[in-house]
């Protein structure tokens, strides 16, 4: 798919990308976007589509005018396509498909929540009413996490998708 190359409507086209506060590969990070999310494009410049009005950086920790930045190669003025569930995956696959990095982390998604349903732990209302499994910010890298039961915090459930082991 084509980079930004003009203003207007575009969406992500990598599974993730940095919105920054400066058209820099190492302006400060802000926030992180995802496959498929659609951003409007104001301009283009050095690389860089600015995906906000300009506004006072005190709000951000910073002095002046900032705007927020997406490597242009990372959009598209085209949408991905939307993930698919195979035929010969269980039915739980169908409700993951909107957790974060689903692309990447199918099988490891898929396998923990099986197992998750069969020991009656969740249902599938839970992971349908959650969006799946999502990116956690504060349990490191590789580490995703659900509610089953509730939505209190005691309810929460972690995956780490390198060894599949599920904790609380």
């Amino acid at each position: 798919m084509a980079a930004a190359v003009a203003p207007g409507p575009h969406y992500v086209v990598v599974e993730s990308t940095h919105e920054r506060l400066s058209p820099d590969p190492n302006g400060k990070s802000t926030n992180v976007i995802r496959v498929r999310q659609k951003v409007d494009v104001y301009e283009i410049k050095n690389g860089f589509a600015r995906v906000s009005p300009f506004y006072d950086g005190a709000v951000e920790g910073v002095s002046g005018q900032v705007a927020r930045w997406v490597a242009a190669k990372d959009l598209s003025v085209t949408r991905p396509a939307d993930e698919k569930v195979a035929a010969d995956e269980p039915p739980v696959a169908k409700v993951l498909l909107n957790s974060d990095d689903f692309a990447r982390h199918r099988a490891a998604f898929i396998k923990a929540s099986q197992k998750l349903l069969d020991d009656r732990v969740c249902t599938l209302k839970d992971f349908r009413d959650n969006g799946g499994w999502l990116k956690s910010t504060q349990q490191g890298k590789g580490i995703y996490f659900t509610y089953c039961g509730g939505s209190m915090k005691s309810d929460r459930l972690y995956l780490n998708v390198t060894t599949g082991r599920v904790y609380r």
